[in-house]
């Protein structure tokens, strides 16, 4: 382990005893940002009307935590440090978002209107991984009809950006440098379904 990994790892770890100590830390809290300039360029421009649905996730994802993966099957939560909200709405904000600035023609909606078309993913990753020194975003896509019936095949996507730093601050700036990379993705192979 090089010394930058051994330094993360025992600034991560001493966060995360702080949340076992008595008397909760006061938390931070922090948004995702703007969509950026992967999703800018779709392959095709949209037909119909899209909508996002809520991405799917289970616990620790499910909630306004921020999830470090501390070992192959350790996780723990950044304990001075919190999203807005949580954090399945916070990605179906960004995935709207990224078809917004990407679309030419066609409409994008939340899950719930309308639609032709129906984007349902489900976040498997999402967090920072100790052991490597990364943010890590895993998302697994899949087209609906209006029905909800599936077209064709699904796909998972992910994306890694360095995690050097352990603060709330610098913990989600990789993270979202990593879900901006896969909103890309996402945008860019959803184009060529509709």
């Amino acid at each position: 382990m090089t010394p930058s990994r051994a330094s993360l790892s025992a600034l991560l770890l001493a966060c995360i005893a702080l949340s076992a100590c008595g008397g909760a830390p006061q938390r931070e809290s922090f948004d995702l940002g703007g969509p950026g300039g992967a999703a800018r360029t779709l392959a095709r421009p949209l037909r119909g009307t899209l909508a996002v649905a809520e991405p799917q996730a289970v616990q620790p994802i499910d909630s306004d935590r921020i999830v470090v993966r501390t070992g192959p099957n350790e996780v723990a939560n950044l304990a001075e440090a919190q999203w807005v909200d949580r954090l399945p709405r916070l990605v179906q904000a960004r995935l709207i978002a990224g078809f917004d600035i990407g679309r030419a023609t066609g409409s994008v909606v939340r899950a719930g209107m309308v639609a032709d078309r129906v984007l349902a993913t489900e976040i498997r990753r999402f967090e920072i991984d100790v052991t490597s020194a990364e943010a890590v975003v895993e998302i697994s896509a899949k087209m609906l009809d209006s029905r909800g019936a599936p077209i064709g095949h699904g796909r998972v996507f992910s994306s890694r950006a360095p995690a050097l730093h352990s603060t709330g601050a610098a913990a989600t700036q990789a993270l979202d440098e990593a879900l901006t990379a896969t909103v890309g993705q996402i945008v860019r192979w959803t184009a060529a379904q509709v």
